[in-house]
């Protein structure tokens, strides 16, 4: 993987210390991934008069993403990475759902189109399906136009108990787990089936390219990195209904993949953390503590038993999500409480060049203590 925007030895290294926290060799102080959006001067893109063609129309796409990334500045352990992105629920509208494509809004409404599980017996992906082929037109077209400046991500994939929370309605899915058992776990099967099937696909395109791969958690590796576990539904359902009905796809997913990170979404989520830790393929949990909630300094007993199993833990730094913290207190807490070489820090909330280079070179001066 090589970048235009990013030094030669900068790169290196970074590259070097990706693969390392992946493989338990990373040394020192924790992967850090700093970036800052818009720090660098640059040509400003005009949106289209139609919003639909801010994800639809592939030329756009492509300049918007290299205006983007080529005007980002990349501190730490942080590389260029551009996520092809059509909504949370895209694997819905692959699957035939009418759409309402928000681009403005960053997200996407889909329609759930499951009456009786009975008419589906089989879900599949059409090659015609007009949202299916943006998203492969996009992907290919990520791969030719990165080309020594970025790496081109895994899907964002809402598949599992996610998705068929997205194409049979949420309140619908809780009750068929409890009324129609059979039903949900002959779907899951497909569900883990169609994820597999796309991160084949997408991997087909993205590796011979040689960037490696990332998803929308960041990280890089130049094997398949995926984040799994994209399971928000799983707030609502019990620990045993997430052994019944999660457990096996998620651990399939794990299996196909060389590296993965778990997203554990909120503290409604912890509920399930002791059966996620039995995931041995399992390399990292990523910790979102959720909007007004506590920074994760505050989480210490949850990051400490994540730690205590042998898995790495990323933290978010961005939005409204540890947005306003003293982030040189933050650090000092977690690396003084926990194994730095088992962190990765996501940052995306400092202003400046000078903020971004300081607070890695802090985290450096932290751990050599």
């Amino acid at each position: 993987m090589d970048s235009i925007w990013i030094p030669d030895k900068q790169c290196e290294k970074a590259l070097l210390r990706n693969e390392a926290f992946w493989k338990g060799e990373l040394e020192d102080y924790p992967l850090i991934w700093v970036t800052v959006p818009n720090a660098k001067g640059g040509r400003s893109l005009p949106l289209p008069p139609d919003p639909q063609k801010i994800w639809t129309d592939i030329d756009y796409v492509m300049a918007s993403a290299d205006a983007q990334l080529s005007q980002t500045h990349y501190a730490g352990d942080s590389l260029p990475v551009f996520n092809p992105w059509m909504g949370p629920d895209q694997l819905a509208s692959w699957l035939g759902a009418e759409t309402e494509l928000r681009p403005d809004h960053n997200t996407a409404w889909v329609e759930p189109f499951v009456d009786e599980w009975r008419k589906f017996p089989k879900f599949e992906i059409a090659a015609s399906n007009k949202y299916w082929q943006i998203y492969l037109d996009t992907v290919k077209a990520s791969v030719q136009v990165g080309k020594g400046k970025w790496i081109t991500a895994y899907p964002d994939l809402h598949t599992g108990i996610d998705g068929l929370a997205a194409i049979r309605g949420r309140e619908n899915l809780l009750m068929d787990m409890i009324t129609g058992p059979g039903d949900i776990h002959n779907a899951m099967k497909q569900m883990t089936e169609l994820w597999k099937y796309v991160v084949d696909i997408v991997s087909d395109i993205v590796l011979p390219a040689g960037q490696g791969t990332s998803n929308w958690t960041m990280g890089w590796s130049k094997k398949r990195f995926l984040c799994i576990g994209q399971n928000d539904t799983s707030c609502m359902i019990s620990p045993q209904m997430f052994d019944d009905f999660c457990w096996h796809d998620t651990v399939e997913c794990c299996n196909h993949v060389d590296y993965s990170l778990y997203h554990l979404d909120g503290p409604t989520a912890l509920i399930h953390l002791s059966k996620i830790l039995e995931l041995q393929r399992l390399h990292t949990v990523q910790w979102i503590q959720g909007a007004g909630n506590p920074p994760p300094s505050k989480w210490l007993p949850v990051l400490q038993q994540i730690q205590k199993s042998g898995k790495s833990v990323q933290l978010l730094y961005y939005f409204n999500h540890g947005d306003g913290v003293d982030l040189r207190e933050e650090i000092e807490i977690l690396c003084s409480n926990l194994d730095p070489t088992k962190l990765f820090f996501h940052i995306t909330t400092l202003a400046t060049i000078a903020e971004a280079d300081a607070i890695v070179e802090y985290t450096l001066q932290i751990c050599r203590k």
